[in-house]
């Protein structure tokens, strides 16, 4: 994306796992720029000023966040009402926000109800299950998809986001918010359903934790996310319960080859790994 940047400074709204890897690729990006944080944990802000990821830290909101020319929203979808309110006060007119939650109709119905006046563009950096250390890598997002969703005819706003992304190593793609819902379903949020349901299955077997190897935990590496955060943003994409209802079907279709035709099973599996491929590029 060609677009020019929004004016500093920026500013991170929640210090947690990937508002602290995204302050940390702030600041080494735009290391002349002034990155400012809002944190109610006092010992994250204080380990962010420590690392010197942010200029500033503060428990709520203050004026100095009028000065922000893009503001990132890194809390859960359930303190995103809160956390609007809060800033309301203190946000200039030309500011832009965007967010990082992984549903992006429910956010904008949030936005559009409370700051019904503000440039917003729901964001999505796709790096959800990249490990309890993402918050310590500047490289997190490098050569990452960051999905977009402007409003119509905020596009120009959507580019300039991208353009900070994009200074990061990220690799934007816009989307409107029902197409993304659409997608990620499938993507994100059927196979986050799935996790969970694989662990609660071998969970409940007896002794089975003497035979996991690499499988599962690969497999079940997405009920290691935080519930309370994941788990919202499934519940409010009214498109992730049919993908998860799509992906169960598929499963009885692939137990009953299991059981009745091995040549068949094989031919599906075949099948499969050439979608992986195609989904997937070599090294992603």
């Amino acid at each position: 994306m060609n677009a020019t940047l929004p004016p500093p400074p920026y500013a991170v709204i929640g210090l947690g796992r990937l508002g602290t890897a995204l302050s940390r690729a702030l600041s080494r990006t735009f290391p002349e720029n002034s990155v400012l944080a809002v944190e109610p944990d006092p010992r994250l802000r204080a380990k962010a000023l420590l690392d010197r990821l942010v200029s500033d830290a503060q428990e709520a909101p203050t004026p100095a966040l009028g000065k922000c020319g893009l503001i990132f929203l890194c809390v859960p979808l359930g303190e995103l009402e809160a956390t609007l309110q809060s800033l309301a006060p203190h946000l200039g007119e030309k500011v832009i926000l965007t967010d990082t939650t992984t549903v992006k109709g429910a956010v904008r119905e949030i936005v559009d109800r409370v700051l019904p006046n503000v440039t917003f563009v729901g964001g999505h950096p796709m790096v959800g299950a990249d490990g309890s250390d993402a918050g310590e890598r500047a490289d997190l997002f490098a050569g990452r998809r960051v999905i977009l969703c402007p409003r119509e005819g905020e596009e120009e706003a959507a580019a300039r986001v991208g353009a900070v992304w994009a200074a990061m190593g990220a690799r934007p793609v816009v989307l409107s918010d029902r197409d993304h819902d659409r997608l990620v379903a499938a993507t994100t949020h059927a196979p986050y359903l799935a996790a969970l349901a694989l662990a609660r299955m071998a969970g409940s077997l007896e002794e089975a934790e003497r035979v996991v190897g690499k499988a599962f935990v690969d497999a079940s590496r997405l009920a290691t996310l935080a519930p309370e955060v994941v788990a919202a943003s499934v519940a409010a994409n009214p498109f992730a319960a049919a993908a998860a209802r799509v992906l169960a079907d598929e499963l009885r279709r692939l137990a009953d080859l299991a059981e009745s035709s091995p040549e068949e099973l094989s031919a599906a599996a075949a099948e499969a790994r050439a979608h992986r491929e195609r989904l997937v590029p070599e090294g992603a």
